[in-house]
């Protein structure tokens, strides 16, 4: 047995913290190519288009060298937030695909002298500050005796929530659609069981999901749920770089894929005709039209770039909307600390109130559409005191993180719970009132309901895996056939 994939469960606490724990998801070289991007976006000295790619690119490293330790959190959270904030702007102005009103509103260097340099400080603090668990090390700690038994728990639970969330109040629904969750936090337990059945119970935990995706043509928690998910069963064996980029390139693939398709697709389900997403698959890949030269990439493009929000800020704010100075950032953090029977006039989920004051856009109200934590760095503080919200705001989150990762480290099999705590967070398009609303719920229902299932309905037992010569780095005489 490798010295890393020794048995954690009786060593003390600090030790196995310091081993599971790998405490800086940035290099410091990586740190100092996002500084420097960052300085020279917001001096304009340099094309953006590179510092785009730099920053990108720099991201991508990190998030690639970790796919294989645990589950990247935080490096997909920094990934999804260039991706959207830089990557998907910079093709827009240099392209000039654009879709409808998916344009940008403010000239290029405007843009990038806010955005470049407030993402750059996001990221830094973000991976600086957060750690990244070792999972191989935590599975040898875990007792999977019983996964198949809570699976089976967490699923019931998940699709009971799942149904009485609609009929529930608004209060209480989103409490319960978070609980819903818990079926894919079910399918986690099912992946690591030793169960021979384990990949089909895994699969008919996610089978809701594609349910609800094909029928609504939303398909924002499928990818999330698919993404997180996979990164929990890849990081099971160790993957060489260029294996590492062919699962990349695919899922991107998959996602430039849903991202043309839904449009249709939606439309087509809301006007009654029959549609299916294997056929709207089918019907993109017999198109004889040319990808740059058709609706496929700049409906394709509209949807990874949020600077298109972000540029409509920036153009309102403040010449026709005031600086917030906090206003919806003190919102938020009451709207999540409280709930909505103790401040019944508390903001709303969906995004339209401060999309429709800070861009000056119309939107229709059944449409959820938010200016990002981003645009609302901006619409409270303007340029200088948006990029340091940022940064700070980057500092929040990985700290969260590191505070539920404590947790984990004490109770392996938490890893699988992680999930649900933190997926709307990840979005770069997302509010901050839903960011911590999330947040928030998300750990009271997570905790509380850890500490249920390993109090009342099955105990927690810490395993013995080995002896303390495994713990060095020596096979115990039960593990020597390992």
């Amino acid at each position: 047995m490798h010295r890393d994939e020794a048995d954690l469960g009786h060593l003390p606490y600090l030790v196995r913290k310091y081993r599971v724990l790998e405490r800086r998801g940035l290099s410091p070289t990586a740190a100092i190519l996002l500084a420097v991007a960052g300085i020279a976006g917001y001096l304009q000295v340099c094309p953006n288009e590179f510092l785009v790619m730099l920053v990108f690119g720099t991201t991508m490293v990190e998030f690639v060298r970790r796919m294989d330790q645990g589950i990247p959190l935080l490096q997909i959270t920094a990934l999804l937030a260039v991706l959207q904030w830089l990557v998907g702007p910079s093709i827009t102005y240099f392209t000039n695909v654009a879709h409808g009103r998916y344009f940008m509103y403010v000239v290029e260097s405007y843009y990038f002298q806010f955005a470049l340099p407030a993402t750059a400080a996001y990221c830094i603090a973000l991976l600086m500050l957060g750690s990244s668990p070792r999972q191989k090390l935590l599975t040898q700690a875990m007792d999977r005796q019983h996964f198949v038994r809570i699976g089976f728990i967490l699923a019931a639970i998940g699709v009971a929530c799942f149904y009485a969330a609609g009929k529930a109040p608004g209060g209480l629904q989103f409490a319960l659609f978070l609980a819903s969750q818990l079926r894919y936090v079910g399918a986690l337990y099912f992946l690591f069981s030793y169960h021979r059945y384990r990949y089909l119970f895994a699969i008919a935990c996610c089978s809701q999901l594609f349910i609800t995706s094909s029928e609504s043509g939303m398909f924002h928690d499928l990818i999330i749920w698919l993404m997180m998910i996979f990164t929990y069963w890849f990081a099971q064996w160790k993957w060489k770089v260029d294996q590492k980029l062919l699962c990349i390139t695919f899922a991107f693939l998959f996602v430039f894929v849903i991202q043309a398709i839904k449009q249709d697709y939606r439309e087509k389900r809301m006007a009654g005709m029959e549609v299916t997403i294997t056929g709207e698959v089918a019907r993109l890949m017999s198109n004889s039209e040319p990808v740059l030269e058709g609706e496929i990439l700049p409906l394709a493009t509209a949807r990874l770039n949020q600077g298109w929000i972000i540029s409509a800020v920036l153009a309102n704010v403040p010449f026709k909307e005031p600086y917030a100075n906090g206003e919806t950032v003190i919102e938020a953090i009451k709207s999540s600390a409280l709930p909505r029977f103790l401040a019944p006039d508390k903001k709303m989920a969906g995004g339209q109130e401060n999309f429709r004051r800070f861009t000056g856009l119309p939107i229709e109200n059944g449409t959820s559409m938010g200016i990002s934590p981003l645009g609302e760095a901006f619409a409270n503080f303007g340029i200088h005191g948006g990029i340091l919200f940022m940064g700070l705001f980057g500092a929040f989150f990985a700290l969260f993180y590191n505070f539920v990762l404590l947790h984990v480290v004490k109770h392996p099999d938490f890893l699988f719970w992680v999930p649900l705590i933190f997926y709307q967070g990840i979005k770069a398009e997302t509010e901050l009132v839903v960011v911590l609303n999330q947040l928030v719920k998300g750990a009271v229902i997570c905790f509380g309901g850890y500490w249920v299932l390993r109090h009342f309905v099955i105990p927690y037992h810490r395993p013995f895996l080995g002896t303390q010569a495994a713990v060095l780095g020596r096979p115990a005489e039960s593990d020597a056939t390992v």
